[in-house]
């Protein structure tokens, strides 16, 4: 009779920062992430789960706050296709965010 050994499956240091971050309350995000104040629009794939608030100023000078995890889902399908998505999980703009997210943004005044 053969003995059978269980084997501890190791977890990715991301796979431990996402069960984090899905055990914490939106309060409890805040505090540890406060809104980031930005150059450019920007979504990141490591950000994703944080409920992260970004704000930037577009290229017409109007200053944006948006919720990066709202902005992600609704972009993933357009990102999943581009190179740089690919290889870096990483997307930024410099001038304005694209056009069908912007209905997801406020205007800070």
């Amino acid at each position: 009779m053969t003995k059978v050994k269980k084997v501890a499956e190791l977890k990715t240091k991301e796979q431990i920062m996402q069960e984090v971050l899905n055990s914490m309350t939106a309060e409890q995000k805040a505090a540890m992430y406060p809104p980031l104040e930005r150059k450019n629009f920007v979504v990141r794939s490591s950000w994703l789960g944080r409920n992260q608030v970004i704000v930037f100023t577009n290229n017409k000078g109007k200053t944006l706050q948006y919720n990066h995890d709202e902005v992600l889902t609704l972009m993933l399908p357009f990102l999943e296709t581009k190179q740089c998505w690919i290889t870096r999980k990483y997307w930024s703009q410099s001038t304005d965010m694209p056009s069908y997210t912007r209905h997801l943004a406020t205007e800070v005044k």
